[in-house]
């Protein structure tokens, strides 16, 4: 594999925190970088769309970063249940308007941040598809001049969208109120290299503990079968670690 030692992040040895590890590669720092990008401080009121591993891990981050609360939206509620136990409040959109308790919960201001990790293709307890539906709701609830990190994928086309605009790339969501707002907004692919270094060092410290979206660990040839259970978003699949040779 050309330039496979490119992304290579050295380890102490032993075998201790190794699920931790795993989700170096990708997921952890993902979240961190969705949080990054909204700007999230010390004492900051967070929301985070989406329960999924990225939106778990943004969740993570904006804790380790010593956000005073931090609420995580979704509807699939094994993910809720697992944001509640790291100390996040979970807000199930088929039990309730995310935006109304949010804002209702902040006295009308809203958070200081927002984390989008979701995507493109985010749809509604009925499961019919919004494009725009999470943008939305982020620029509802991020107080005027807050941050907003999108690490949820955005594509430039999809044959497969719901509308013609989103077949385009195109997403349709409130521009005007994000602009009279001053919120800011950033996006972009994660670049891992940036934070793994620290972020490996604070599961060192033991200030970080990702390995707790893992549900299962596997051997690779229950690779597809484990990911027809998570791509159904099957309860008490959250996280995959499969081991090749087991």
């Amino acid at each position: 594999m050309p330039y496979a030692d490119f992304n290579l992040l050295e380890l102490p040895p032993g075998d201790d925190h190794e699920r931790d590890f795993a989700m170096l590669s990708d997921i952890f720092p993902t979240g961190w970088h969705g949080c990054a990008l909204a700007g999230v401080q010390a004492g900051d009121a967070v929301a985070v769309f989406g329960a999924g591993p990225v939106g778990l891990m943004a969740a993570h981050s904006a804790m380790i970063i010593g956000a005073s609360h931090v609420w995580i939206v979704d509807k699939v509620k094994d993910r809720l249940e697992l944001a509640r136990r790291i100390g996040a409040e979970p807000v199930d959109i088929a039990a309730c308007d995310p935006v109304e308790h949010i804002l209702d919960a902040t006295g009308g201001r809203g958070v200081d941040c927002g984390v989008e990790a979701v995507g493109y293709q985010a749809h509604d307890p009925s499961g019919e598809e919004h494009p725009e539906m999470v943008l939305d709701n982020l620029v509802e609830v991020v107080r005027a001049t807050g941050g907003i990190g999108v690490v949820g994928v955005y594509v430039p086309e999809d044959d497969g969208a719901e509308n013609d605009l989103a077949k385009k790339g195109r997403i349709a969501f409130d521009w005007g109120k994000l602009f009279t707002k001053g919120q800011r907004v950033g996006t972009g692919q994660t670049p891992v290299k940036r934070y793994n270094r620290g972020l490996r060092d604070l599961i060192l410290a033991g200030k970080a503990r990702p390995s707790f979206i893992v549900s299962h660990e596997l051997g690779l040839e229950e690779g597809p079968d484990a990911y027809r259970h998570f791509d159904k978003r099957e309860d008490g699949w959250t996280k995959v670690l499969l081991h090749p040779g087991s």
